[in-house]
């Protein structure tokens, strides 16, 4: 454990700061990033870095994402700063809908594969189980990730539940693909916020 540096990267409302036991320094995601312009609402965009009992840990709230515009590759120097800070083991975290009805709304899943179906296939499939985090932890699922910004239609959510996804978003992707390139060992856990296939009045 003494040579574990922890990165952990939330959004979507999620807020995982309060977990630090020690918080030695707090700093604006755009002063780090100052090529980022655009913000999501539920981001705090700041960076914590402190420790989880002996563990040296760095949390950052908040993300960049396809749908914003940041072509591929910028999530590379996005995930270079973590490289940079000399982080071993990367958590991402986001909020995603359920295609999986055995899955309950509220629960987190853990990833263990991820499928690309947007315009750079790539291969993450599937991700290294996440034992270090937790050995037996339930539920596990397929994550399907999308660009975004626009929802799924009821016809696309079929397809993709139909190849077995179980969770589908919009942000994580490209993290784990350059975390993983990097040589970073990566786990995900996606909190499911609705039910996709639920209906609902559009208004």
């Amino acid at each position: 454990m003494a040579h574990i540096k922890l990165a952990i990267i939330t959004g979507s409302g999620l807020d995982f700061t309060n977990i630090l036991d020690v918080c030695r320094q707090r700093k604006s995601l755009f002063d780090v990033f100052p090529e980022i312009t655009t913000q999501i609402t539920g981001h705090k965009y700041q960076i914590f870095d402190g420790f989880i009992g002996s563990i040296p840990t760095i949390i950052c709230s908040g993300r960049i994402h396809a749908y914003e515009g940041y072509k591929f590759e910028k999530f590379k120097s996005f995930l270079n700063y973590f490289r940079e800070q000399g982080i071993t083991h990367l958590i991402s975290i986001n909020a995603v809908g359920g295609l999986n009805k055995n899955i309950p709304v509220g629960d987190f899943v853990s990833v263990e594969k991820l499928v690309s179906v947007q315009y750079k296939p790539f291969p993450i499939s599937p991700i290294m189980y996440p034992s270090w985090v937790f050995n037996h932890y339930n539920p596990k699922g397929t994550y399907i990730w999308v660009t975004g910004p626009c929802y799924e239609t009821q016809s696309e959510l079929r397809l993709f539940s139909s190849m077995g996804g179980d969770i589908i978003g919009m942000s994580g992707g490209p993290e784990l693909y350059w975390a993983m390139e990097m040589g970073i060992k990566t786990a995900m856990f996606s909190c499911v916020t609705n039910y996709c296939f639920a209906h609902s009045i559009l208004t």
